[in-house]
């Protein structure tokens, strides 16, 4: 065996050893994000409900405002804000029938450029244009069951940035210290402390640091899995007779300015792609509010806890209510 030959397979063999070794430590490991959802979902839930799904994006919503705003047009229903940091729709779709087993009347999901972003946790994989497509490795590992990690065949990226955060967490947490929620009924969301402080109007200006396009792609409909994710969610709760409410989170207007008009048109396509196939109007706030107020913390979130943004959640309601007078 020649020297380059030696190196070679040597390299793989460490290769294949380091592989096992990550895949089984990882594998053995709980679903971090799934035990939370399903510890959550086991609780006896009361009385007709109504979940509130999406990102960061969605923070601002005050379930207890979108409740009172029913309550005063004859409807009680018990809102939960179930929104999560950086969580993407197919996260959201291996938690479906734990959310079905609740059995909510209304699911209302906020939807953001972001949520199609081809990066990170929504592992997009852009086809190569060829006659022969090879199968994916998830689709050969998809009649694998692993007992503990679930996600792992799923979204490989996610589970592994699950398990870091959740080890880095554990280590900087302190013991004494209890969690405190944004608002009650968000058993997901932690309070993040800089909330109703507006961002500096330069930051905001056109290649301002907090509204510049950073230049992430959105795929496609059709090689875009995050969306065929949402799809499918939508399809399941569909299929189990609960009502689907999709809206787009506000977005600045200097920061849409930048985005391409590609990327502008994906986006586009696929909200007329939802209401073809499902026969519902999405509703559209990422374009919706002036610039001028003082009312953002970057580009794509709204200051939390302020009577300036109150009127976030006073739309959710409005966009129930519509659904609501439909039915």
């Amino acid at each position: 065996m020649t020297d380059i030959k030696k190196v070679v397979f040597f390299v793989f063999i460490a290769f294949v050893i380091s592989f096992t070794t990550f895949f089984i430590t990882m594998s053995s490991l709980p679903d971090y994000v799934y035990e939370e959802h399903k510890e959550f979902y086991s609780q006896d839930l009361p009385g007709e409900k109504i979940f509130i799904f999406g990102s960061s994006q969605t923070y601002t919503i005050n379930p207890m405002l979108v409740s009172e705003n029913l309550n005063e047009k004859g409807h009680n229903y018990i809102i939960y804000h179930l929104g999560q940091g950086s969580f993407d729709t197919e996260e959201r779709l291996r938690t479906v029938d734990l959310v079905v087993s609740q059995k909510p009347e209304i699911v209302i999901y906020g939807i953001a450029y972001q949520t199609f972003y081809s990066y990170g946790r929504n592992v997009i994989e852009k086809p190569a244009d060829t006659f022969v497509e090879l199968p994916k490795i998830t689709d050969l590992f998809a009649s694998v069951s692993i007992p503990l990690n679930t996600g792992l065949i799923d979204n490989p990226k996610y589970a592994t940035i699950n398990t870091i955060n959740y080890f880095r967490q554990t280590f900087e947490k302190d013991e004494n210290e209890t969690i405190t929620r944004p608002y009650p009924n968000t058993p997901f969301f932690e309070i993040l402390g800089h909330e109703g402080i507006a961002a500096e109007k330069k930051d905001l200006e056109v290649g301002g640091k907090l509204a510049s396009y950073r230049g992430n792609e959105i795929y496609p409909m059709e090689k875009n899995r995050t969306y065929t994710a949402l799809k499918e969610l939508i399809h399941e709760l569909h299929s189990n007779e609960i009502e689907v409410i999709i809206f787009t989170v506000p977005h600045h207007k200097n920061w849409l300015e930048q985005l391409p008009i590609q990327q502008k048109q994906i986006f586009d396509d696929m909200l007329e792609d939802l209401e073809q196939e499902f026969g519902f109007e999405v509703f559209r706030l990422h374009d919706k509010y002036d610039d001028d107020l003082d009312i953002w913390a970057d580009h794509d979130h709204l200051i939390a806890f302020s009577e300036k943004t109150d009127f976030y959640s006073q739309e959710i309601a409005k966009m129930l209510l519509t659904k609501m007078d439909g039915l």
